[in-house]
């Protein structure tokens, strides 16, 4: 039904180049949405090359050092705040208003029975949010789905942030990225959609943050026209890195 309704209003703006639907930004264009539609039926995109980014994660962590913060989300949220799309709770996937058929749901949350995503249920709203998604470079982010928590390190030197997601979003229209203080450590953007097949964890370094509080913020943007499972986040750290022993090298982001 819903491809119905995007042909149909295809049409309509083809026939009436003045009239753009009000859940559309203007600065869409025809050809962008159908773009996105072709990809969704062939998934093909080109995706950016980001591999000199500095603030790109690791899968590793850190061993030792003591734990500032630790949530699985079982028995409450975690203290964070969610807007928009984010929804804490408990996970039982129903997937009514998807596009489509090819998105890939999580099995089921990483631990236990309870997570944040992007809605937890079903597939995330097309609220036409995702700016900047063919140049990474955020140029709304109020108008993004945001995760939030503070975590006090004033008295930490090394810090690393820790977390399992799963991410189906339909790149690269739709992205996700990561602050710590309204600086970007970790980017989703510029790649193409691959269908997910398990839990990720990411890594990311929170040594430059450290002397203070330090505010993380999850967003995801999304496009108006196809929408996939989303982004869920579970089982979330923030752990101290130890001191490097003379000699020995920290195990830091990139080793």
């Amino acid at each position: 039904m819903k491809a119905y309704i995007l042909i149909a209003t295809f049409i309509m703006m083809s026939v009436f180049p003045g009239l753009q639907p009000s859940a559309v930004p203007t600065e869409y264009t025809n050809a962008e949405i159908q773009a996105e539609l072709q990809a969704a039926a062939a998934p093909s995109p080109p995706s950016l090359d980001l591999s000199d980014r500095e603030w790109i994660s690791s899968t590793k962590a850190a061993s030792g050092g003591d734990v500032i913060y630790f949530s699985d989300f079982e028995s409450d949220n975690g203290g964070m705040t969610g807007t928009l799309d984010w929804e804490w709770g408990a996970y039982s996937w129903v997937g009514d208003g998807c596009h489509g058929t090819s998105h890939v749901q999580p099995p089921a949350a990483h631990s236990g029975t309870r997570m944040w995503g992007t809605i937890l249920n079903t597939c995330y709203s097309n609220l036409g949010n995702n700016n900047g998604y063919d140049t990474c470079v955020n140029g709304s982010k109020n108008d993004d789905s945001i995760l939030s928590f503070t975590v006090d390190l004033t008295e930490i030197e090394r810090a690393q942030l820790i977390w399992w997601e799963w991410n189906d979003l339909f790149g690269p229209w739709d992205w996700a990225e990561v602050y710590a203080n309204d600086v970007v450590v970790f980017q989703k953007c510029g790649i193409s959609w691959v269908a997910p097949t398990s839990w990720v964890k990411q890594v990311v370094d929170l040594s430059p943050f450290t002397g203070g509080s330090v505010t993380i913020e999850f967003h995801m943007m999304a496009s108006t026209v196809v929408n996939y499972s989303g982004w869920y986040i579970d089982d979330v750290e923030v752990r101290e890195a130890q001191k490097a022993m003379p000699g020995v090298p920290l195990l830091l982001l990139g080793d």
